[in-house]
């Protein structure tokens, strides 16, 4: 690697000179830490000499390095002509004509390598997808003889996607026909599409749901049909019934990557498949426009919508329904924090709702997608409350809704939630009108102002300023302009009748409005704010004036015409439609910001078997007089000892490996035993000293072990390459543990962020400054901690708690470095402030590349800030999934890959790659649909009115309007202002919570509390969604439940004869009746409280019966909190 492959690649993009600056920056302190990790592993004292993740700087890079194949240089070339679709045609073709092959690869080889490097450029190099969710491309004979090319689809395809998934056939189709193979011919020895019907019926009925639901003829034209054969590897323990033993088909049992890609892509996706073979002009595929479809789970929006709300776990709050007044009005624009998945709701609703929701809980909406997390935003629509008085009141900001909480009854509008217009993109979804908002109004108020001869100064200054109730009625009447939204009430919401009534009061004049009681419900319909006195109604100052000025003025004529009409005709005073739909809201998983720990937790990568006890404690088999263990072959020939380093950590000789046959024993130097001709292994049960071993290792590292000292079982490697105790020593004095690859890492909730003050990351001016920041987004030097800063591209923002524990990592790392490496330290940081401005990566697990991020700052939340740039990079947006970070040095240094596993799948979740720099015209397409528009121009306004296809709308300017130009770099604007990240608590009362009965506790609270939510409905829910499963899957468990031993923790299938383990110790049950009966007290006293049908009521008590048939009556039960309710 050169320090100067970076600054080369980036030279010919057009960009800023800072950024230019801060690119060569990130480069330069990457080179740094991989030159100071290479110097470290060159001692060989480690059980690997070399940095084994590979620098990759863009798409070509990571493919040539992924598939270790010299293409980087001219598939750069080709993508510079060609999209990434068309450059994987064009490079599979050349690989399968052997432009790119060794010279003496078998035609079989190349149309293996042509596929997964095709689909390789498809899914940008990221994800394992090419390297093991294609498990091999064979070259097998029809019926008649002929040859045709079969494609075996193993489980880790499953992170392509579905798209990207059955793009792999057409790949493979394309090499068929450059290798000059016949089609496949299903059928032709056994009933081939029979199998698939019955094994993906078996696979959605036992294993595993998918996104679509498909026919049985659809899955039987599609095999007819496929030129290529879609084969695969078992995935689940489900075997086919009348389609054993085929020809073709090697196992019994369902193969589940095979059956995603067929449902799930070539059927489920078969109109974008289609799009696709037109873009790659491609034959033979005409028949997939004869499929009858694919069936969306929930298709249509309104079934869709019904289903994720009626998907309701207990203890995740339902806070607002799809299209009812009271739930969460829709409102469209982007804040320095929301879009790319993310959603912004006013903090004022996480305060009143006893912090239900916090920054990067996830929430699963009905409108535009599916998943999203939470961020506040506090320049939107605050909640109309009716307080235990009666009295219904609007809430200010946070500092009233925290005065007024405890006196709440009702809450009978949540306010705005703030979404989007990228994600609407994204999603491809249709828009729906807008309510009339400020940001209209502003528009609207521009047009006068840009008409006005001079120009009217008066007018202009309400394009900064809210206008009293005064003024908002004098612009309205001497301009025959709209109401002020501010000053709107949902007058688009009430009936004829209702009106009526509100024309009939006690006693009205401008300042003081009276009316009986019995209209309460029609006020607060409204969202008109209101007192109660004397069994009366009071409308008094601003709610006074505009009742007063709308209905008593002039009186309103009654017609066929709608409210808002009606008034505007009568009062001269434009009235918009204020509603425009609610968006339904539950509550997801809660937001994540935690160690990423092996479970159980492990502070070194070695195995003791049984002989550490149930906590695997090295100290305690240390023991163990002779001490064997499962490991590889290393050896030192001075000291006569197994060693795990290269070097040997007594005498510090190199040593050397071997292998030893399984069958004739015997110890070779190659590993593979001509005698028997079988593969020999490179590791063995042997003896090793590891009392001494251990006394070494704390005597090198100064430190004294402490029990229990945690080791592992046994390697799940196919070496079983152990990791030296000396990093297990420093792991567990600074309170860490390692995961599965050697690395440390700390997972936390993804969230999007563009523009930060320095106030909200608790990083000074003059810190800021030394890493790039000169100016604020207006071009006014940075001064002071409250200026509105950019964040540059791989900055990221990441919890308190995160960086307390890389400031370990750091101890950790530099220890090693010069106590076990013996070089110098590189990190010397004792607080989280001295780790800012150091080098990070961010990994998601579905993927294999890193990529590297700076720290800037930390928040009292458990999310990881980062520009969508930066997630997409990753793979990810902000829909609640979190990914892990950890600190570069470590990844270079620790992770090996030959402590991963062997088996399909292991390569997952593994720092195979680092990508230093992170470009926006290489992010994924989500991220380029973000817009970065100051203001909605008015006519996206008109195309939400026409509800058009966000497709379709040309108004709003998104970054892939930019991509190529210097300004895909910088300006993202935002629409709306918050002057906070978080709330006064960073942790959801989900995560607090203890109990789930107090979880449950809440959620019916927050469904009486919130009007727009029916407490019946909501339990009815969760007993049909969560606990009548619950119940009923812990009842089958437990006639299928193992037994465990309690003193060396072995799990047994069946209770031996001799009723003990074969340590002599008891062994117990895994399941108990308080893990089957759990939620059953539960599910009696809420069938017996709320009213949720008959049937329901009925299923709980059967089911009672059912398990006392099993156990017995129970002696006593214990009250719950809901009891008292």
């Amino acid at each position: 690697m050169s320090e100067n492959d970076a600054i080369s690649r980036i030279r010919g993009i057009e960009m800023p000179d800072y950024y230019l600056d801060y690119y060569s920056n990130l480069s330069t302190e990457t080179y740094s830490i991989f030159e100071h990790a290479a110097a470290a592993k060159s001692t060989l004292v480690d059980s690997s000499g070399i940095i084994e993740p590979k620098i990759a700087f863009d798409l070509a890079d990571r493919v040539a390095k992924m598939h270790e194949i010299d293409i980087a240089e001219p598939l750069r070339e080709i993508l510079k002509i060609n999209g990434k679709e068309l450059s994987a045609l064009i490079l599979a073709k050349d690989i399968a004509l052997g432009k790119y092959s060794l010279p003496d690869a078998s035609i079989e080889e190349k149309l293996d390598l042509a596929v997964r490097v095709g689909l390789a450029i498809i899914t940008e190099g990221v994800t394992i997808a090419p390297l093991q969710g294609i498990s091999e491309v064979k070259i097998k004979k029809n019926k008649d003889g002929t040859d045709y090319l079969s494609v075996s689809i193993a489980g880790p395809m499953r992170s392509a996607g579905g798209t990207e998934s059955a793009v792999t056939l057409l790949i493979a189709d394309h090499v068929r026909k450059i290798a000059g193979l016949s089609k496949f011919q299903a059928n032709s020895f056994d009933d081939e599409t029979g199998r698939f019907v019955e094994e993906l019926r078996i696979y959605e009925r036992e294993a595993s749901s998918f996104q679509f639901h498909i026919l049985d003829e659809d899955i039987e034209h599609v095999i007819s049909n496929l030129p290529v054969e879609l084969a695969g590897v078992d995935t689940d323990p489900y075997e086919v019934v009348n389609h054993k033993g085929m020809t073709r088909i090697q196992t019994d049992r369902v193969r589940g990557g095979a059956l995603r890609v067929l449902n799930d892509g070539l059927i489920g996706r078969s109109k974008k498949l289609l799009k696709r073979i037109e873009m790659y002009n491609l034959d033979g595929w005409e028949w997939l426009g004869d499929l009858k479809g694919a069936v969306q789970t929930g298709d249509n929006q309104e079934d869709a919508a019904a289903k994720r709300m009626r998907e309701v776990i207990t203890g995740r709050s339902v806070l607002s329904m799809p299209n009812k007044l009271g739930g969460f009005r829709l409102r469209y624009g982007r804040a320095c924090n929301t879009g790319f998945a993310a959603v912004g709701f006013h903090p004022v609703v996480a305060e009143i709702l006893d912090h239900t929701i916090a920054v990067g809980t996830q929430v699963k909406c009905d409108l535009p997608g599916k998943g999203a997390t939470v961020a506040f935003v506090d320049s939107i629509e605050t909640p109309i409350v009716r307080l235990l008085n009666g009295d219904v009141v609007k809430i200010r900001d946070v500092k009233h809704g925290i005065e007024i909480k405890n006196k709440i009854e009702k809450i009978l509008h949540l306010g705005d939630i703030l979404i989007t217009f990228g994600d609407f993109l994204e999603n491809n979804a249709q828009l729906i009108p807008s309510g009339y908002v400020e940001e209209i109004w502003i528009e609207e108020l521009k047009q006068i102002i840009s008409i006005s001869e001079p120009k009217n100064q008066y007018l202009e200054q309400f394009l900064i300023k809210l206008p009293s109730v005064d003024e908002a009625l004098k612009i309205s009447i001497d301009y025959k302009f709209s109401l002020h939204p501010h000053y709107l009430y949902y007058w688009d919401k009430i009936s004829l009748e209702e009106l009526l009534e509100l024309l009939q009061p006690k006693n009205f004049n401008e300042n003081k409005i009276e009316y009986p009681i019995e209209i309460k419900n029609i006020l607060e319909k409204l969202g008109t704010p209101h007192k109660i006195a004397n069994q009366s109604i009071i409308l008094e100052n601003d709610e006074a004036k505009i009742f007063f000025n709308l209905l008593f003025v002039s009186k309103p004529i009654i017609s066929e015409l709608s409210i808002p009409e009606i008034l505007t005709n009568s009062s001269k005073i434009k009235i918009n439609n204020k509603f425009s739909t609610s968006i339904g809201v539950r509550i997801g998983r809660p937001e994540k910001a935690a160690p990423r720990q092996m479970k159980p937790p492990t502070h070194t990568l070695f195995p003791i078997s049984d002989k550490g006890g149930p906590t695997r404690d090295l100290l305690k088999a240390s023991r163990n007089e002779h001490f064997f263990a499962n490991i590889y072959n290393r050896h030192c020939e001075q000291c006569n000892e197994p060693s795990i380093g290269i070097n040997c950590s007594n005498c510090g000789k190199k040593t050397s490996i071997s292998f030893r046959c399984n069958s004739c024993r015997d110890t070779l130097t190659e590993p593979f035993c001509e005698k028997c001709k079988r593969k020999a292994p490179a590791h063995s049960h042997k003896e090793f000293p590891l009392k001494s071993r251990l006394l070494l290792a704390q005597e090198k590292m100064g430190i004294r072990a402490k029990e229990p000292f945690k080791g592992l079982k046994e390697l799940i490697s196919e070496d079983k390459i152990a990791e030296p105790l000396e990093k297990g020593l420093v792991r567990q004095t600074l309170g860490l543990t390692t995961f599965k690859d050697g690395t440390i890492r700390f997972d936390a909730t993804n969230s999007p962020l563009t523009q930060f003050k320095p106030s909200w990351i608790g990083t000074s001016v003059e810190k800021l400054k030394k890493l790039g920041y000169s100016h604020d987004i207006d071009g006014n030097p940075l001064e002071n901690i409250d200026q509105t800063v950019e964040l540059r591209m791989q900055d990221v923002v990441i919890p308190e708690e995160s960086g307390k524990y890389l400031v370990s990592t750091c101890k950790y790392i530099d220890t090693l470095l010069t106590k076990f490496y013996g070089k110098s330290s590189f990190y010397n940081v004792n607080n989280p402030e001295e780790l800012i401005g150091h080098l990070i990566i961010g990994l998601a697990p579905h993927t294999s590349v890193g990529i590297v991020g700076r720290v800037i700052g930390y928040t009292d939340t458990h999310v990881c800030f980062g520009t969508p740039n930066w997630h997409s990079a990753k793979r990810r947006d902000a829909d609640g999934d979190a990914d892990s970070i950890m600190l570069l040095m470590d990844s270079l240094l620790n992770f090996s890959r030959q402590f991963l596993s062997d088996r399909i799948g292991g390569l997952m979740d593994a720092p195979l790659l680092v990508q230093p720099l992170v470009l926006p015209h290489e992010s994924q397409p989500q991220a380029h649909n973000l817009e970065v528009t100051k203001i909605f121009p008015l006519e996206f306004f008109e195309s939400t009115i026409q509800q058009s296809k966000a497709s379709d709308v040309t108004s709003v300017e998104i970054i892939k309007s930019r991509l190529d130009t210097k300004r895909q770099f910088f300006d993202y604007h935002f629409t709306h202002l918050t002057s906070s990240l978080t709330t006064s608590k960073s942790r959801s009362a989900y995560s607090t919570l203890g109990s789930m009965l107090d979880k449950f506790d809440m959620q019916v609270r927050n469904a009486e509390l919130i009007n727009v939510v029916n407490p019946s409905e909501l339990v009815s829910n969760v007993i049909s969604t969560h606990l009548v499963p619950d119940i009923m899957g812990n009842l089958r468990a437990y006639a299928r439940q193992s037994f465990r031993c309690t003193a060396c923790g072995k799990s047994y299938r069946r209770m031996p004869l001799i009723q003990t383990c074969v340590c002599g110790h008891k062994l117990i049950a895994t399941i108990t009746r308080g893990s089957v009966e759990k939620y059953l007290k539960l599910a009696k006293r809420l069938v017996d409280k709320y009213d949720v049908g008959e049937y329901q009521r009925g299923r709980i008590h059967a089911l009672s019966d059912e398990i006392e048939l099993v156990f017995g009556k129970s002696q006593g039960d214990q009250s719950l909190l809901t009891d008292y309710a």
